[in-house]
């Protein structure tokens, strides 16, 4: 186990220390248990990780990278925060203490994790040894994560690509897509293909956990994590859910997110069986190639060659026309002017 200089909620003794703390991200494709695991890790007294939130990305996108920033900075980035469409839940009096405590040597990376350190969270805390945050969209923002956080890792959520287009069904409004059943399978292959391509080229960085071991092998998971994460492993984990009351009051969470209240649920393994009708899991097969495969997710159905083809021929630019707007997001991600203009436009909107 690595010894490294732990942060004691509340109190940041030095930079060293908060230089000393490292982070994880959680990336994959959405509605694939990503809320489940960020809860157990998140109940581990030695590991922070916010609600869900993009302020990395935002702050990215608005304020220096590589110059050094002034507390004015700091105050400006964290009103900026405080008006955006995912605020924080900051303490934002410790926050601005920390801020004037190391006000003559700040730079975007510590403000993050002074962000991080000082957001409100449910679960008692002793030593904060990690830093965590889960995000789906940061699966196509890994590599400027790495730029500003050279030794982060990632956790890569993996479910079946059947299960996870039931569950965006059944999201529907609520996480701003259509349900398309289609649009939903094109999504889950650019989310997967786009981790995978890091996890090859950072495989030490990487962390695979699939959602049906998580349910069903749940502590061996969660030690592996542990490992991984280079923590002691607490069977407290396992008991998130004791833990989460106040979240459950708030209606966007409790809407999207009931199911925590009975964790490790095995219906959810295979619900495709009884939930996807039988011509769509037969063209989803079809449709997604040899990417789930891959990924251990067998195919249930046989089809001939002319019937594949003729699947393919009518029903992969509906898959396509599912992932246009993710494509245009990796595109966008690598322009920080184009993001700007982005933001603008959904603040002016929201």
């Amino acid at each position: 186990m690595v010894d490294r200089n732990a942060h004691t909620p509340g109190k940041v003794k030095s930079l060293k220390e908060l230089d000393g703390l490292p982070l994880f991200f959680i990336i994959g494709r959405g509605r694939s248990g990503s809320t489940l695991l960020r809860s157990m890790l998140d109940a581990h007294p030695s590991v922070k990780i916010p609600l869900e939130s993009r302020f990395i990305q935002f702050l990215y996108y608005h304020f220096p990278v590589k110059k050094p920033w002034t507390s004015k900075t700091a105050l400006q980035a964290l009103d900026a925060l405080e008006s955006g469409f995912e605020p924080l839940k900051l303490d934002r009096e410790a926050f601005l203490k920390s801020i004037e405590e190391f006000s003559d040597d700040l730079r975007f990376e510590r403000v993050c994790k002074l962000i991080y350190l000082h957001t409100r969270n449910e679960f008692k805390k002793e030593e904060i040894r990690i830093l965590g945050d889960k995000n789906p969209r940061y699966t196509f923002f890994v590599q400027q994560l790495l730029r500003l956080f050279p030794g982060a890792k990632f956790i890569h959520l993996v479910r079946d690509y059947r299960d996870n287009m039931v569950a965006v069904q059944r999201a529907g409004t609520l996480i701003k897509e259509s349900g398309n059943p289609y649009f939903a399978l094109g999504r889950w292959l650019l989310y997967n293909r786009q981790a995978l391509k890091y996890q090859s080229r950072y495989p030490d960085r990487f962390q695979r956990v699939y959602f049906e071991e998580l349910i069903t092998d749940t502590e061996a998971v969660m030690q592996k994590l542990c490992m991984f994460l280079e923590l002691v492993y607490d069977p407290g984990m396992l008991s998130y859910h004791k833990g989460m009351g106040t979240y459950f009051e708030e209606k966007g969470f409790n809407s999207l997110h009931q199911s925590l209240q009975t964790p490790f649920d095995p219906s959810k393994i295979g619900e495709w069986e009884e939930l996807l009708p039988k011509r769509i899991a037969m063209r989803s097969e079809v449709l997604g190639g040899r990417l789930p495969e891959k990924l251990g997710y067998a195919p249930r159905y046989h089809l001939p060659l002319w019937r594949k083809a003729g699947i393919k021929l009518l029903f992969s630019p509906l898959v396509f026309l599912g992932q246009i707007r993710f494509i245009m997001k990796i595109f966008f991600y690598r322009f920080r002017f184009l993001m700007r203009i982005a933001y603008g436009i959904l603040l002016r909107i929201k």
